[in-house]
């Protein structure tokens, strides 16, 4: 049925005056392109708009190379990881690296997760990389046993700092997901971002987005979650073309700046904290404002399960993670209220099937699934003595 047939059906149908049938047809939706900015033409003190897009590929690697040699700029990739199945992709992954090392990358750090008797300790050791084992953090204020990916994180960051004595403000610590499908991973994963804040002198942060042809499902549904809210701070993330990417570079300062979730929420967190101007990079400018997007095409990493089990903790606990630690910081600023004894639960309790491999019956038992779910928040790295004894500059800033 055309557009003119519609028109007339409706006009014999619905009984109406002609000026409520002027146009019936809704207005389509009109996409419009984010310009991609051009690194020579903006110069390298350029005040960007917040989160703005760089192409892969806009920034030169010779360039890049001799910035880094002239001005003795660490930068350092950090790959965080669960246990030895993430092995042989993390093991390809830094092999595609190694062209950049002793050009544009220092050093290549695992934040490892498992036991100290895996293969990927041994991998590591082949290529030169160095392992951080996560349990040994030495963070006071993280408890023995506490795990996660940010807690992972946070704590490698302390590592480098308290243990490795890295303290220039501008050396760049980029981390990356351990699990990049074959075909999708390559060195311009670290040259764009790490060169792009070798460039841009007011830039800190760096944050790789993708699409993803095969997934990607939570980041579906955060992006119309986050349209529900309608507020200055919040605005400009709706510009991400990809929020939950675990490929994220910023310099020193920033990362011993932000706050931290212990696992899943880590991604929204630094999101959030960015928005709401928590990190303070600068005192004239919002925070969002030193952070730039590089557009690196398509990605694809190993599915999680839609549903969490007994076992493993699928894409529900993420979810209900994420999107708890953004509603968290928005209720902590006073941008929403908990109130008549609502709050926010620490457990994951969803109505779900056993399937027969965990005891189920053959088509799946009914069940409900009860699992712990509270992510702790670690408050930033700058504010413990220890940091700021090797980082005076923390104190001055």
């Amino acid at each position: 049925m055309g557009a003119s047939q519609i028109k007339k059906y409706i006009s014999s149908s619905i009984p109406c005056s002609s000026a409520a049938i002027e146009d019936p047809l809704p207005t389509l939706p009109k996409i419009e392109a984010l310009e991609p900015i051009d690194p020579e033409k903006a110069g390298r003190l350029a005040n960007l708009p917040p989160l703005s897009l760089l192409l892969a590929h806009s920034i030169d690697r010779e360039r890049v190379e001799r910035i880094k040699e002239e001005e003795r700029v660490p930068v350092l990739v950090v790959f965080p990881a669960r246990g030895d199945e993430e092995l042989l992709t993390l093991e390809r992954e830094i092999q595609i690296l190694q062209p950049l090392m002793g050009r544009i990358i220092d050093e290549i750090w695992i934040a490892f997760g498992g036991s100290e008797h895996d293969d990927i300790p041994l991998m590591a050791r082949k290529y030169g990389a160095r392992v951080f084992h996560a349990h040994r953090n030495g963070m006071n204020d993280a408890r023995q046993g506490d795990s996660g990916k940010g807690l992972s994180m946070r704590g490698v960051l302390y590592h480098l700092v308290a243990e490795r004595n890295l303290a220039d403000p501008r050396s760049i610590i980029q981390f990356i997901d351990a699990d990049i499908k074959e075909g999708y991973f390559n060195p311009r994963w670290v040259i764009d971002p790490a060169g792009a804040l070798l460039w841009f002198k007011r830039i800190e942060v760096a944050k790789i987005v993708y699409h993803r042809p095969f997934g990607g499902r939570l980041n579906a549904f955060l992006t119309p979650f986050l349209s529900v809210f309608d507020h200055p701070s919040l605005n400009p993330l709706k510009t991400l073309v990809y929020f939950l990417s675990g490929e994220i570079a910023g310099t020193l300062k920033f990362w011993l700046s932000v706050p931290f979730k212990q696992n899943f929420g880590i991604e929204m967190k630094i999101l959030t904290s960015l928005a709401l101007n928590k990190v303070k990079l600068s005192p004239n400018r919002d925070d969002l404002s030193h952070v730039l997007q590089v557009f690196m095409g398509e990605m694809d990493h190993k599915h999680s399960a839609l549903r969490s089990t007994s076992r493993v903790k699928g894409l529900d606990a993420m979810a209900k993670e994420v999107f708890q630690s953004f509603l968290e910081d928005l209720t902590a600023d006073g941008l929403i209220r908990m109130e008549k004894g609502l709050r926010f639960s620490h457990r994951l309790q969803v109505s779900t099937v056993t399937p027969a491999a965990e005891g189920g019956e053959e088509m799946g038992t009914p069940s409900r699934l009860d699992l712990p779910s509270n992510e702790k928040t670690f408050f930033p790295l700058k504010d413990l003595p220890e940091v700021q004894a090797r980082c005076p500059w923390l104190k001055a800033g």
